[in-house]
C-alpha cells in the first residue's frame, strides 16, 4: 500500500521546487538571522512557515551569515522527509557531502539528555570543526509502524499531549569529509555515541536505584575494613545518586579462583550493559596495583582508560566498591562509571564526601589554626586543588603536596608534585610555576618533558592562574600499566622544567644578584628590566645586560658617553661596538 509523505496541515511541497530549476527571485539577502528566517518562512507559506520558525529560531546570527532563505527551507524539508518513517528507540542520520560544501550530518531521535553536547563532543575528537548546529525538539505524531501522521510545530516540547512524541532533529555541518572511508569511520562514531546516549537514559533510573540500594546495604553488611570506610562510601553512593554525578555505566566483578576478575552475567548498566567474556589476570598487574586490589580497603576511586562518550569526552572517573567473603578476603567488586557534576566542583570541600575527612585530617596534621594566615593560606590550597584529584588521592599524599605548596609561600620557583595511581594507568603532575612563565610555549615544553620522563602515553591538562604569584599546571600523563615508567627522579625533572620554562628576565635576576648582592638587586633590577627593549634581549644574554649596567651606571651626566669596542666571540673578526649616552636615545646614520 503506498503511503502519502505526512503533512503539516497539509504539507506536500516537494524538494525539486525549492531552489531547483525554477528560478526564485529574492531581496538581496541581509546577514541578519531573524530577517533570514522571516524570508524562509514566507518562501515556505502555509503551514510550513511554522516549521521552519521552530527549526531555525535557536540558531546563532553567525552561523547563517552564508544561508540563504532557499537553502534554510531546503534543509528543514530534508530533515522532514528523514523523518517520515521511524520506530519509538530507533536512530536514524545520515552523512552527506555535496558540491565543494561542508558534509552534513542529519539526525531523528528521541528527545533526551546529552544530544547535543555528546555530539559535539564527538564531533571534536574526530577532529571536526562545527559550521552549523541545529537542534530543535520537534513534537510529532506516529502510527503503530512509526510513520508519521503530522508534525505539531506549534507546540512546545513541553506541552506535548498524550500519544505525541517528542523528537530531536540535529542537522550538523561539519569540515568537508573527503573520502567514503572517512565518511564511514564518522557515521560509526555517531552511531557509537548516541546508541551509548540511549543506553545510558533507558537505564538512567536503574543506575541512580542501583547506588541507593547498594548504600543501604553497607549500612546492614559486617565487612573488615574501618567504620570511617563504609561512611563514607554510603554518603558518596547517596550524593552522586543526588543528581552529582552523571552516571554512564554499571558492572559486577567477581574473582575467580583468587586470580581472574570477571564480569557477573546480567549485572551490566548503561555503557556497561553488553556482556563481557573478558577476564583480567590479576598476574598482569604491577604489583603496586596488584597489592591494592586485594587489601581490606572499601571504595575505589581513580580514573578508568577510557574517555565518556556521553556528555563530555573526559576520562571515565571510576567508583568501585569491594566486595568480601567471610573471612575478609576480596571476592570482588561493584563499578560505577561516570563524570562527577557540578556540584564536585562549586561546593567547598568541607561540604563533599570522602573529601572532607580528608581535608580535616590534613588540616588537623598541619598544626595550624583555621584563623592564623598560614591556617587560611593552607584552606585556600585545599579549596583550589583539583576536585578529582581530592577524591582520588590519599590523605597522606595530599598533606605532603599541600605542605609544600604552602611551603612555596609565594616565592619565583617551579616545584613539581607527582602522584602516581596506584593501577599504572595515569601520574598526576603537579607544576607551580612563576605567574609570568606561564605561557603556551612553555607549557608545550613541560609537556614534552613530562611525556618523554614518564613514559607516556597521552597527556592531559588543565590550568589556573589566578592573583596569586604562582600559577598552577595540572598535567594528567597517561601511561602503559605494563610498562610504567622506572627510576623517575623528581629533582632531575623539576630541573629540567625550570630551566624549559626560564624567562630572560629570571637569568637576568640571578645574575644581577651575584654580581652586586641581594639588597642592590632589587633596585638595579627595577630601575632596568623593562628599561632594555625586547630587541636587546633578543641578542644580549642576561650576563651581558649586568655588564652594560656597571657601565650605565657610570654616565650621569647629560651627554656624558661611554664606549665598548669587543669582540663577542674568540676567533672571530667581527667588532662590536656599544655607545651609551645619559640622556635621549641617539640615531645612528
Amino acid at each position: 500500500m503506498e503511503r502519502r509523505p505526512a503533512t503539516v496541515a497539509g504539507m506536500t511541497q516537494s524538494l525539486s521546487g525549492i531552489g531547483g530549476d525554477e528560478e526564485i527571485e529574492l531581496e538581496e539577502l541581509v546577514p541578519n538571522r531573524d530577517r533570514l528566517i522571516a524570508d524562509a518562512c514566507e518562501l515556505a507559506g502555509g503551514a510550513n512557515r511554522d516549521l521552519v520558525e521552530r527549526y531555525w529560531r535557536l540558531v546563532p546570527d553567525e552561523e547563517l551569515i552564508d544561508h540563504s532563505p532557499a537553502d534554510m527551507l531546503r534543509s528543514t524539508i530534508e530533515h522532514a522527509h528523514l523523518a517520515q518513517q521511524r520506530l519509538p528507540g530507533e536512530l536514524k542520520f545520515e552523512v552527506s557531502t555535496g558540491g565543494e560544501g561542508h558534509t552534513s550530518i542529519t539526525i531523528v531521535t528521541d528527545d533526551m539528555p546529552f544530544l547535543v553536547d555528546s555530539m559535539t563532543a564527538a564531533l571534536a575528537s574526530e577532529g571536526l570543526d562545527i559550521h552549523l548546529l541545529v537542534h530543535p525538539q520537534i513534537v510529532v505524531t506516529r502510527d503503530r509502524d512509526g510513520q508519521l501522521d503530522a508534525v505539531h510545530p506549534t507546540v512546545d516540547a513541553d506541552d506535548a499531549g498524550p500519544g505525541q512524541i517528542v523528537e530531536s532533529w540535529m542537522r550538523i555541518n561539519v569540515d568537508r569529509v573527503r573520502d567514503d572511508a572517512a565518511s564511514a569511520t564518522l557515521e560509526e562514531a555517531i552511531r557509537h555515541v548516541l546508541t551509548d546516549v540511549r543506553h545510558v537514559n533507558d537505564d538512567w533510573p536503574k543506575l541512580r536505584d542501583q547506588a541507593l540500594s547498594l548504600a543501604d546495604e553497607l549500612l546492614e553488611a559486617k565487612l573488615p575494613v574501618p567504620e570511617k570506610d563504609i561512611t563514607d562510601t554510603v554518603e558518596l553512593l547517596r550524593w552522586l545518586a543526588a543528581d552529582n554525578f552523571t552516571l554512564v555505566g554499571y558492572r559486577e566483578y567477581e574473582l575467580v579462583n583468587g586470580e581472574y576478575l570477571q564480569a557477573v552475567p546480567g549485572t551490566g548498566l548503561g555503557i556497561l550493559n553488553k556482556e563481557s567474556t573478558q577476564q583480567r589476570a590479576l598476574s598482569s598487574m604491577t604489583p603496586e596495583a596488584y597489592a591494592k586490589a586485594l587489601e581490606q580497603r572499601l571504595l575505589i576511586i581513580t580514573k578508568a582508560n577510557s574517555r565518556a562518550t556521553v556528555h563530555r569526552t573526559a576520562y571515565l572517573d571510576y567508583i568501585g566498591i569491594k566486595t568480601f567473603d567471610i573471612a575478609g578476603n576480596v571476592t570482588g567488586e561493584k563499578r560505577f562509571l561516570g563524570l562527577f557534576g557540578s556540584g564536585a566542583y562549586l561546593h567547598s570541600v568541607r561540604e563533599l564526601p570522602v573529601i572532607r575527612r580528608k581535608v580535616a585530617e590534613v588540616i588537623e596534621r598541619s598544626g595550624l589554626s583555621p584563623r592564623s594566615h598560614s591556617g587560611k593560606d593552607l584552606m585556600e590550597i585545599l579549596e583550589t586543588y583539583p576536585r578529582d584529584e581530592l577524591f582520588q588521592i590519599s590523605t597522606n599524599e595530599l598533606h605532603a603536596i599541600a605542605m609544600g605548596v604552602l611551603r612555596l609561600a609565594g616565592r619565583r620557583q617551579l616545584k613539581l608534585f607527582l602522584r602516581k595511581d596506584a593501577y599504572g594507568r595515569f601520574i598526576s603532575c603537579m607544576v607551580y610555576l612563576p605567574r609570568d612563565r606561564f605561557t603556551t610555549a612553555n607549557r608545550l615544553k613541560m609537556q614534552e618533558i613530562l611525556t618523554q620522563e614518564l613514559n607516556g602515553i597521552g597527556v592531559d591538562y588543565t590550568t589556573r592562574v589566578s592573583e596569586s604569584t604562582l600559577a598552577r599546571v595540572h598535567f594528567i600523563v597517561r601511561t602503559d600499566p605494563t610498562h610504567p615508567p622506572v627510576d623517575i627522579n623528581v629533582d632531575a625533572i623539576t630541573e629540567q622544567l625550570s630551566d624549559a620554562t626560564r624567562l630572560w628576565a629570571d637569568d637576568f635576576r640571578l645574575v644581577l644578584e651575584r654580581k652586586v648582592g641581594e639588597a642592590q638587586e632589587k633596585q638595579l633590577f627595577a630601575r632596568y628590566i623593562d628599561a632594555y627593549p625586547q630587541t636587546y634581549k633578543d641578542e644580549q644574554t642576561p650576563y651581558e645586560a649586568v655588564k652594560d649596567i656597571a657601565k650605565l651606571e657610570l654616565v650621569d651626566s647629560p651627554g656624558e658617553l661611554a664606549l665598548h669596542l669587543f669582540v663577542r666571540r674568540p676567533n672571530n673578526a667581527d667588532l662590536r661596538f656599544k655607545v651609551f649616552r645619559y640622556g635621549e636615545p641617539m640615531l645612528l646614520s
